[in-house]
């Protein structure tokens, strides 16, 4: 007579809970939520004719979407900031609204994390993600805007004007 060991059943379910946490973990790929009213800013996004992005040629090259979208940002090419920002190394990206759309899931994928993230450009993608969801936020539908929205990625704008000095102020 065969006897059973009583903790087998125990064991067997335990196991079969921890294939299935295994499976879980895999297939959500442990992401992160997205930023709060992304949903809404990609239907934002879609409405739009043009947004422009103003930033560094290596910030926009290292952020783009990849092969999964290559055929979607084949006619955004960035183009030579003209004057000041233009010397320091800055250039405009013209995106469609669709393109735009498909930008903000690769940033937000790569901020988020999962299986497709590229954790490697995490910060550059939080980063550029940060400067462009309050001007997509600022667009109110069915009233066109005075100008192309646009997103400037450059912490030293604003740094030539005057500030008055706390001494002045006093």
């Amino acid at each position: 007579m065969t006897t059973r060991h009583p903790c087998r059943r125990v064991l067997r379910r335990t196991a079969a809970a921890a294939v299935l946490t295994a499976v879980l973990v895999l297939a959500t790929g442990c992401a992160d939520e997205p930023p709060a009213g992304h949903e809404e800013r990609l239907n934002k996004a879609a409405g739009v004719a043009a947004f422009k992005i103003t930033c560094t040629r290596d910030l926009w090259d290292r952020t783009r979407p990849g092969y999964e979208n290559s055929d979607s940002h084949e006619d955004a090419k960035p183009r030579k900031s003209e004057g000041a920002a233009g010397e320091r190394g800055l250039v405009e990206i013209t995106l469609t609204g669709a393109q735009l759309v498909d930008y903000l899931k690769t940033l937000e994928r790569d901020i988020s994390g999962g299986p497709a993230a590229n954790e490697s450009v995490e910060p550059l993608s939080r980063r550029m993600y940060d400067a462009i969801a309050p001007v997509v936020d600022r667009i109110e539908k069915g009233k066109p805007p005075a100008e192309v929205p646009q997103a400037v990625v450059d912490d030293a704008v604003g740094l030539n004007d005057p500030t008055p000095s706390a001494t002045a102020a006093g």
